[in-house]
């Protein structure tokens, strides 16, 4: 559900940050690109989707990209999960919180073959929950097949594409000063 402000739990399903937190417990190690607790990935791969996202910073300056991989979702699904350590663990910037929080988290479970991508609060007046679903889907038949770098890299060209058009429309029709501007073509 979309709220216009904070609220403690979401009033349809009772979702919480706190009741996230009972049920996932400590935040998991990661770093601001590129996480990958299951190993899967060598460490050129790493390094070449790091590059990935630092140019969709550069790109889009108030946002981060980021990705975690692991082999197994405690206590729940890929979706909470996603939500929950967006919320928690600080990927982005440590000022961009709330609607000043432009960042995507994508998590990859790669034992359950699930996805789930996340934007931050300050992109939800942008970024449809659509938007994330045809990115997800543009990687979809790359990561069932266990291609977890050309999957991330297919989910991340989707999104900048759809920055892209987002931010061309902006500027189009004057574009306000809290939205993500794409500096570099």
């Amino acid at each position: 559900m979309v709220f216009s402000g904070p609220v403690p739990q979401c009033p349809h399903c009772g979702l919480s940050l706190p009741g996230l937190d009972l049920k996932f417990g400590a935040i998991p190690r990661h770093s601001p690109f590129v996480s990958d607790s299951t190993g899967r990935l060598t460490a050129r791969e790493i390094s070449q989707l790091e590059e990935v996202f630092r140019l969709f910073s550069r790109k889009f300056p108030q946002s981060r990209f980021s990705v975690f991989l692991t082999s197994q979702i405690p206590n729940g699904v890929i979706g909470e999960y996603a939500f929950w350590l967006m919320n928690r663990a600080r990927f982005g910037f440590t000022e961009a919180a709330g609607g000043e929080n432009f960042d995507l988290l994508l998590v990859i479970d790669v034992e359950q073959m699930a996805a789930a991508l996340v934007a931050g609060y300050g992109l939800e007046n942008y970024v449809t929950e659509r938007d994330l679903e045809r990115a997800l889907a543009e990687a979809a038949t790359d990561f069932h097949r266990s291609d977890w770098v050309r999957g991330i890299h297919s989910c991340v060209d989707c999104m900048t594409n759809r920055m892209r058009e987002i931010v061309g429309r902006l500027r189009e029709s004057g574009s306000p000063s809290d939205a993500p501007v794409e500096e570099l073509e």
